[in-house]
């Protein structure tokens, strides 16, 4: 989805110098990443599609909306800012939301307003939840449509409280600006309840990446992390292995603290990553539109296993030092190798002196077909409608056009002027975006928290616990339930 974005930028030229003609020429994303039939995942199938150049109409119906507020209510873990831009700043993204909003007011002759609970808690049932199906159960339709956190949106789904967005009229989720590996992987028996893609970034800065500080590769006269990555040695053997040659007692008294030096960096989620850089996911959703659970698998419990096992003195775990900012001097300092991270991550460091770079998490083994990235669940949202909403076909215009406009102004500021040209200093590092972008997919296992699997595994490397075999027995039996449950509320809305 995020394939040719510089074509992109041209695009959102041509849009300014051809306004009002409802269509722009853009690329067609290349889908290559991730085909988990060779990575662990039977299910899913490969998708290539070459790169062609094509017109792509904007064909939602125009409404005149008379002036009417939208409100759009937003909610979840993270605090963001997708939709919000009160005027233009000077700042890339901020001016492309701007553009992109006054663009679809103009359009529809409305105006766009947020009511936004980012950052408050999205559990299953947090913020997100229990305004939306409050709002359904009052018959309110004071939100138009909403962004909600993942474990929330969830929910909502499988309760009946958003609506099937292939059935709203003026929504086309094949269309590039909406997130195609979402339209395979977390669509149920054929519907599609919340879903992503250019209308919004923050899926993109929850997506798992490695940085990784060009200084200390350079200290010890290591391979280019890149080089290893284009010729397919990039496997999680060769990063432990460089890591390994890294870490230091540098003041010499006995113990690894803060001011030693380590190979890599590890944040709470980053077993998660790894499993899913593997190819492996908690739970699938088979042909037949049922989720299964998936995480109990040879090649799972090794990934997950070895992550834990292998965590020595280069694999420090640094949410005893009590802030970012403590944890965060040891890559500054030029005393770490790699940081296991998301894309949000890379702000923080935009005035580091010490050139870094970014890296896909790596493959689990060479003979895995393609690198795999995943979207941090606790922190992504996505797009619904409340089944109460009013004039749903203009909602769905509305939002068609907000996705179709972010595709031509949000994408290209964030992809190329954010990631590219602000924070990273070299070409190497764009591939490697388009590489983690294109290898995206979705696992509804994280997102429903079946027997709480997620959290589980995360206290497992926190507590360097590797029996993983006792963990999912005693929580199979609830995790199985919930999932019948789900399974069950599905099937009935199909009857």
């Amino acid at each position: 989805m995020k394939k040719g974005m510089a074509g992109l930028l041209i695009a959102a030229l041509l849009l300014s110098l051809l306004a009002g003609c409802g269509e722009v020429t853009s690329e067609t994303p290349t889908v290559t990443g991730a085909d988990p039939a060779e990575n662990g995942d039977p299910a899913a199938e490969e998708t290539l599609a070459p790169e062609t150049e094509e017109e792509i109409p904007f064909e939602a119906e125009i409404y005149d909306l008379g002036g009417r507020d939208i409100v759009v209510y937003m909610a979840g873990n993270w605090s963001f800012d997708d939709f919000e831009a009160e005027e233009m700043t000077g700042e890339a993204l901020n001016d492309a939301r701007f553009q992109t909003n006054t663009t679809v007011c103009d359009l529809y002759n409305i105006n766009l307003r947020t009511d936004n609970h980012g950052g408050e808690a999205s559990g299953g049932q947090g913020a997100g939840y229990k305004a939306i199906t409050s709002a359904n159960m009052a018959g309110s339709t004071d939100y138009a449509f909403a962004s909600i956190g993942c474990y929330d949106v969830s929910t909502l789904a499988y309760q009946g409280h958003i609506l099937d967005l292939n059935k709203v009229k003026n929504i086309d989720l094949e269309k590039p600006w909406w997130d195609q590996k979402a339209n395979e992987q977390l669509s149920v028996k054929g519907r599609m309840f919340y879903t992503t893609g250019d209308i919004g970034v923050l899926d993109n800065d929850c997506t798992y990446c490695i940085l990784f500080n060009k200084q200390v590769v350079t200290n010890f006269g290591l391979e280019s992390p890149y080089e290893l990555v284009r010729e397919n040695r990039w496997t999680y053997d060769k990063f432990i292995e460089m890591a390994d040659t890294c870490d230091a007692d540098l003041d010499g008294d006995g113990k690894y603290t803060n001011d030693d030096a380590y190979g890599i960096l590890i944040w709470q989620d980053s077993v998660i990553g790894m499993l899913h850089a593997s190819g492996g996911r908690c739970a699938t959703i088979n042909e037949d539109g049922t989720i299964a659970l998936t995480l109990n698998t040879e090649q799972n419990v090794d990934v997950l296993t070895t992550w834990l096992t292998d965590r020595t003195k280069s694999f420090s775990y640094f949410l005893e030092a009590g802030t970012d900012d403590i944890s965060h001097a040891t890559f500054i300092g030029n005393r770490c190798l790699f940081y296991t991270r998301y894309l949000r991550a890379v702000s923080w460091f935009r005035d580091l002196e010490a050139d870094f770079g970014i890296l896909p998490y790596p493959k689990w083994r060479a003979e895995q077909r393609d690198f795999c990235n995943t979207m941090h669940a606790y922190g992504t949202s996505y797009v619904c409608i409340p089944i109460v909403a009013q004039d749903v076909d203009e909602i769905g215009a509305v939002i068609e056009a907000l996705a179709y406009n972010g595709r031509v102004y949000i994408t290209p500021a964030y992809y190329d002027v954010t990631l590219k040209g602000k924070y990273f200093r070299d070409e190497e590092s764009a591939d490697m975006l388009d590489l983690i972008f294109e290898s995206r997919f979705f696992d509804v296992g994280m997102y429903y928290q079946l027997g709480s699997y997620n959290e589980r595994v995360i206290t497992m490397m926190q507590q360097n616990d590797t029996d993983f075999a006792s963990m999912y027995a005693r929580n199979e039996k609830m995790a199985n339930k919930i999932l019948q449950k789900i399974n069950d509320a599905f099937a009935e809305m199909g009857n």
